[in-house]
């Protein structure tokens, strides 16, 4: 999310004429970083309004919304919001918009057992029912994507930054994962994509970024991002870590090979969105954008576990 395109009143007013809805009042949304997005009050509800800005096609982009309203019958999730013509993805002024229900509730800040349970069940039902499902188009998230964009001798990171960051690349871009189960993953699966509502998960949101990939890339992100970067003890880190692997494997089991390259679509993960914030906050030019400060300093710590590692 971020506010890249810039709409005004008559340019929402215009937008969600074609919804046969009326904005009373709208705001930017700079959480996140990669779409821009407006909450929208009517007189008909709150909605989410997406600019799409991956420059995608009609076709690769409609593939979401239609999977999200199949995937909302197993989980709750974003769903698209139709016109007063049936579609879920417009035009407007050359970029695709969508519209999306507003999901009641608080975005996640506390890791806890409870929420962690959840989360792993949530997605052990995700990955069964989008298994060998696909999206036929590619994803910002990969770190060799970003990697590509960016040039190591001429960002401002230390000589060490660079040296751990290049090594565990070589390391990782030596993994094949191909062979490893894979359906429609979230790709995405931030706990500030996630809402709570009286205690429990009201609503998982954002699957922009959602692709074909292997399943173990998600249970990555929820290891990186929920568990190790909070810096828990070693003791409440591995608790949390078993948690969560058990109820996902409460609704999908994991194959052996699944589990013998987890580490390694874990470290996958930790580069991705370290490569991405490197790209996003030192190689692009943001300064009059409305983004979230997202900066590769504080996902740094997630390689400590692999500065030895042999394969």
């Amino acid at each position: 999310m971020a506010v890249y395109t810039v709409l005004d009143i008559e340019d929402i007013t215009t937008i969600l004429a074609k919804y046969n809805l009326i904005p009373l009042q709208y705001e930017g949304i700079k959480d996140g970083i990669l779409n821009t997005n407006y909450l929208i009050s009517t007189a008909k509800g709150k909605f989410v309004l997406r600019v799409l800005e991956g420059h995608r096609s009609y076709e690769a982009e409609k593939e979401e919304l239609d999977f999200l309203l199949e995937l909302n019958t197993i989980i709750p999730c974003s769903v698209p919001y139709s016109t007063t013509d049936g579609e879920v993805l417009i035009k407007y002024n050359g970029k695709m918009i969508s519209l999306f229900y507003f999901i009641e509730g608080e975005k996640l800040t506390e890791i806890n057992e409870h929420f962690l349970s959840e989360i792993g069940i949530l997605l052990g039902k995700m990955h069964l029912f989008s298994k060998n499902k696909k999206l036929n188009r590619k994803t910002r998230i990969d770190e060799k994507y970003y990697f590509s964009k960016i040039d190591m001798q001429q960002i401002s990171i230390t000589k060490e930054e660079k040296k751990i960051l290049l090594s565990l690349y070589d390391k990782i871009s030596m993994i094949d994962f191909s062979s490893l189960p894979c359906g429609i993953i979230h790709n995405d699966i931030f706990p500030d994509n996630i809402l709570i509502k009286d205690g429990a998960i009201s609503g998982v949101i954002d699957f922009n970024d959602s692709t074909y990939a292997p399943f173990i890339f998600d249970l990555g992100i929820v290891i990186n991002y929920w568990i190790r970067i909070n810096n828990f003890s070693p003791e409440t880190e591995n608790r949390y870590i078993k948690i969560f692997l058990n109820s996902y494997e409460s609704i999908r089991k994991l194959s052996a090979a699944e589990k013998s390259l987890l580490n390694m679509g874990i470290l996958k993960m930790a580069l991705a969105f370290i490569f991405l914030r490197i790209n996003k906050f030192s190689v692009e030019d943001n300064q009059n954008i409305l983004i979230e400060d997202k900066t590769y300093y504080e996902l740094f710590p997630l390689l400590k576990y692999y500065h030895n590692i042999e394969l």
